[in-house]
């Protein structure tokens, strides 16, 4: 069964399908794989602005439920129920005075959302294309679950200001990397050159502004004559805990039309995964820049980002352990000011079965300029962050 969910896996590009999904199965070539997946996080959260105090926060980080599976060998399928809870937040999508004009809002408590539905024709390994709601194929940031992170708190931009983290832009700045329309994709040389064309929506999701069209263009290298192994899935990992030495080279290219201009981004990232022996070095990359983000002349962003991790690939007790560090920095630049966040991230793991069942324990620790302190509401400061975090998946 496991060999037929990891081919299910390289079909529909689910980079964390678990091993033990539940399998509905019509006939050899009709068949779903049901997953339920969740993260139970506690954090002790640092001080953010002048006036608050520090507290201790426990939520429900993550619940989904998934499908995927096939109807024949051409035509397959997949979807991604989310539970979402009463949180606020903030929607950033009118420019007022060359700035974003953000509101306050609130999700439905105890409701659930649709954050992935598609359906996709595999014509051959070099051709496949899919039509519906799915992850915007721009950078390995946007194509990873937040399931198979290293720092899963990472890409933390909001809340910091509107605008600071560009992967609030790859929708318009909204939060979600996530966009509605169709990916032409695949694999050329068997995964050596990996490739998507998007043109998708554009719109942010949950707002009625309905603008041009978005287009994407993703390439992925992978020396697979060095004996590295591709990753020919539709999303990636950043880790695939040295079951696979992995190199992969990529860049990508966004232009969204968004209030009569265009709003442009560019990034290029890689990641080096190679098992010695019992140990599992890991070294990812990346550098994303948005060029006049929302359709806002001069409004510029950038993202720069440096991970690894060390497995020790033996148990220990019941699990293996690994130490994963990770530093990144947004920037803005508009009307003269320049805010700035730097976040430094120490996590240590102890994965019980994969990615399937894994405890966490990580320290964030967050740094403003002045600039980004001035662009909190109520005045921001420097904080840090200890979480202990809790992911199963089935």
């Amino acid at each position: 069964m496991r060999k037929s969910l990891l081919a299910m896996a390289a079909l529909m590009g689910v980079a964390t399908l678990p091993a033990h999904a539940w399998r509905v199965k019509v006939d050899e070539q009709t068949f779903a794989n049901i997953g339920f997946s969740t993260m139970i996080r506690g954090t002790y959260e640092g001080k953010r602005k002048t006036n608050e105090k520090s507290r201790a926060n426990f939520k429900v980080q993550l619940f989904n439920i998934t499908a995927s599976g096939q109807v024949n060998k051409l035509v397959y399928f997949g979807m991604n129920l989310e539970g979402t809870r009463a949180i606020k937040d903030k929607y950033c999508d009118e420019i007022e005075d060359g700035e974003p004009k953000c509101t306050e809002r609130t999700s439905e408590p105890f409701g659930v959302r649709v954050r992935d539905a598609f359906i996709g024709l595999k014509f051959a390994d070099e051709l496949r294309v899919q039509a519906g709601l799915q992850r915007v194929p721009f950078s390995r940031a946007s194509l990873t679950s937040t399931y198979a992170l290293l720092v899963p708190t990472s890409y933390a931009g909001q809340g910091l200001g509107p605008g600071v983290n560009p992967l609030n832009v790859q929708t318009n700045i909204d939060v979600s990397p996530r966009d509605a329309g169709v990916v032409v994709w695949g694999n050329v040389a068997e995964g050596m050159l990996k490739y998507y064309l998007a043109v998708t929506d554009g719109a942010t999701i949950g707002s009625s502004t309905d603008d041009s069209l978005a287009y994407t263009l993703r390439l992925q290298f992978t020396p697979t004559m060095l004996g590295f192994k591709p990753e020919t899935g539709y999303t990636v990992s950043d880790t695939y805990l040295g079951k696979q030495n992995v190199l992969s080279i990529g860049a990508g290219y966004r232009v969204v039309g968004r209030n009569g201009r265009d709003t442009k981004m560019w990034t290029v990232d890689a990641l080096y995964e190679q098992k010695f022996g019992d140990i599992v070095p890991n070294l990812q990359v990346g550098y994303i820049s948005v060029k006049d983000a929302n359709g806002t002349s001069d409004l510029d962003l950038s993202h720069i980002y440096a991970q690894g991790q060390l497995l020790y690939d033996q148990v220990v007790g019941f699990g293996k352990p690994a130490l994963a560090v990770k530093f990144e920095q947004n920037k803005r630049k508009a009307s003269g000011t320049d805010p700035k966040n730097t976040r430094v991230g120490v996590w240590a793991h102890y994965y019980i079965k994969g990615q399937a069942a894994k405890v966490s324990l990580g320290v964030d620790s967050v740094n403003l300029n002045s600039a980004a302190k001035a662009n909190v509401s109520g005045g921001g400061k420097n904080f840090t962050d200890v979480t202990l975090q809790f992911q199963v998946q089935f």
